[in-house]
């Protein structure tokens, strides 16, 4: 099962600085310190669902969604990417 969150910038700030105090390098999984972040602060997923990442993000696209993705390489390096449906008109 794969929980959806909504999260607030100050959050994940918070989430990075957590994981690079215990040693947890770019590139590496963050989840067991997001998830006990996360039930620190009270907050509970938003959703949970079976699908993949891709097969999630192209049923948020059916539904004319917009989707902010974040990665991170072994480097450290950020990379942000829009996804979005293009409209008719887009050429």
């Amino acid at each position: 099962m794969n929980h959806i969150w909504n999260v607030t910038g100050d959050d994940y700030i918070e989430v990075v600085r957590i994981s690079k105090e215990l040693g947890i390098k770019p590139g590496e999984s963050m989840e067991e310190v997001f998830v006990a972040y996360m039930n620190i602060k009270g907050k509970k997923p938003m959703g949970a669902t079976e699908l993949s990442k891709e097969e999630l993000v192209k049923e948020y696209l059916s539904h004319d969604k917009k989707i902010l993705e974040m990665n991170v390489n072994v480097e450290g390096k950020t990379t942000y990417k829009i996804i979005k449906n293009k409209s008719p008109l887009d050429k």
